[in-house]
């Protein structure tokens, strides 16, 4: 199963947004780093009870800023793909 997840930057927050038929994700970091771990957390909470153990996800986070005047601490642009083993249901 493969999950995008499209990333914004506002207020000092990242935000990240999957949306395709069967699934509609959302969840903030204060980090990158932050956020990463909340969409690895919330993508397996939200198929737990779909998927048999040991089926692999696949989540693709992307991130290209629209503007040039982010703050300097800012990357113009990321793209981060991890795959995961869904557990099994109730652990």
């Amino acid at each position: 199963m493969l999950v995008r997840f499209e990333v914004t930057y506002a207020d000092g927050w990242w935000s990240a947004s999957a949306h395709a038929p069967g699934n509609a994700i959302y969840t903030l970091g204060k980090s990158i780093g932050e956020l990463i771990d909340n969409i690895l957390e919330a993508t397996s909470l939200h198929y737990a009870e779909e998927l048999g153990a040991g089926e692999r996800i696949t989540i693709v986070t992307r991130y290209r800023s629209e503007t040039r005047e982010q703050e300097s601490h800012i990357p113009p642009s990321f793209e981060y793909k991890v795959d995961i083993t869904a557990a099994t249901p109730g652990c």
